[in-house]
């Protein structure tokens, strides 16, 4: 079962109720944290909380913009979305393609990592029939790139000549055009992602979207990238 997390400064008592979040039933917990409430009543209300929720057969816990006490829980693990961002690494720099009016055929993508690792090469894989070229800014990029031209045909991209969005797996690296954070607090740079036929509470879409595509309910192919704020 799945848990969500609602924060209310206000005075009360704390309230259970279920939920749909999407397509998900959930167990939501309010918690009632009024400004000036003392640090031993919040961690007291924050242990509450949490044994309710477990009652009711939660391990994971979606958390609402407004609930800022996620580093505090101890026995509930809040739902990690990064897994979900560097999986769709390639749908994402052709979203920031689509965003910049840039046809995949003439945009260059840039896949910066401190490492090969499997998000990249597979994000590569599945960019390689689709953009022009092909930046790889990792430890051995160059060796790979040259096995993606050979198997692809796709012109290895020199970092001299830039690419119109990076996509980082990690902090360091190149910065070329539009770049995408996948790595620590993850940064889309203003896109937002939505499943085709799918209503999703906006302030916490990422995280149901993460719940569905680890158990198989989306794919990629039903994924729609957009500049947050803009109707699709």
């Amino acid at each position: 079962m799945v848990g969500e997390l609602i924060c209310l400064e206000e005075k009360g008592r704390g309230r259970l109720e279920r939920v749909r979040l999407g397509p998900l039933p959930a167990v939501r917990w309010t918690l009632y944290a009024p400004e000036g409430l003392a640090d031993w009543r919040l961690r007291r209300r924050l242990r509450r909380a949490e044994r309710e929720l477990l009652a009711h057969g939660v391990g994971r816990v979606v958390l609402s913009r407004d609930f800022l006490y996620g580093d505090r829980l101890r026995r509930l693990r809040p739902v990690d979305t990064l897994p979900l961002w560097r999986g769709l690494a390639d749908v994402l720099a052709l979203g920031a393609l689509d965003a910049m009016g840039i046809p995949y055929c003439r945009g260059r993508v840039a896949l910066s990592a401190p490492r090969l690792c499997g998000e990249l090469t597979g994000a590569a894989e599945r960019l390689c029939p689709l953009v022009r070229g092909l930046l790889i800014d990792a430890p051995g990029g160059e060796d790979y790139a040259r096995y993606l031209q050979a198997k692809f045909g796709l012109p290895v991209t020199p970092p001299a000549a830039g690419a119109d969005v990076t996509a980082a797996f990690g902090p360091s690296g190149g910065r070329w055009g539009w770049r995408l954070e996948l790595h620590g607090q993850t940064d889309l740079g203003g896109l937002a992602v939505s499943a085709e036929g799918m209503d999703l509470p906006p302030d916490c879409a990422g995280q149901v979207l993460a719940l569905l595509w680890e158990q198989g309910e989306v794919r990629r192919e039903g994924l729609c990238v957009r500049l947050a704020g803009r109707v699709p």
